[in-house]
């Protein structure tokens, strides 16, 4: 189990410099480029898209970006925002339009360290658990014997179609992941293990 950032947006101006905070779910490091890059095509007119990043469950694997900014005044203030909320596998990029009054070193690691802090305050967190995603092909019995197996592990179906035999996507924490695949086993049914992923838990 990992905390995230919940995914959101907010807004602080200081001297007339719109700062946009944005906070987006990661799987790993490489998703964080088409994010970066989807938010420099929307907001064309901004002058700076600064990040910081936490990519695994550990906290091990972040990075961090100035896009242009002084040295260590914008993606570095971003990441210790994230890092002091201790969430994981989540990427904050934070958008500034220049009001055309300068900061200063100081002025800009104070605004976007606060827009990061901010955004996480009013977004919240949530606690996500890693979860298995198993492709299943079956016949109908061995579907009704799947689905209630399922339901005892925490377990979701998703995708299902009903054609000569059932087949379904079947979703369920990591940890309960065996305990299914031995079911799918002793049934015969067919299946392929999709991979995993993080989700938030109530």
């Amino acid at each position: 189990m990992i905390v995230c950032v919940n995914e959101g947006e907010y807004e602080l101006v200081i001297k007339k410099s719109r700062f946009i905070a944005i906070s987006r779910h990661i799987e790993t490091r490489d998703d964080v480029k088409p994010i970066i890059d989807a938010l420099k095509a929307e907001h064309v007119g901004a002058r700076h898209v600064c990040y910081g990043y936490i990519a695994d469950e550990k906290g091990d694997d972040f990075g961090y970006d100035d896009n242009g900014e002084p040295t260590g005044t914008a993606g570095k203030p971003i990441y210790s925002a994230l890092a002091a909320s201790d969430a994981r596998k989540t990427c904050i990029a934070v958008v500034r339009y220049f009001g055309g009054i300068k900061l200063g070193a100081g002025g800009l690691t104070r605004a976007y360290r606060q827009s990061a802090a901010d955004l996480i305050a009013q977004v919240g967190v949530s606690k996500a658990e890693k979860q298995t995603a198993i492709e299943v092909c079956c016949t109908n019995d061995a579907y009704k014997r799947v689905s209630a197996v399922l339901r005892g592990l925490s377990g979701a179906i998703e995708q299902i179609r009903y054609e000569a035999s059932v087949s379904f996507t079947a979703v369920l924490p990591t940890e309960n992941a065996g305990e299914l695949t031995n079911t799918l086993d002793g049934l015969k049914a067919e299946y392929r293990i999709l991979g995993e992923r993080y989700a938030s838990v109530q």
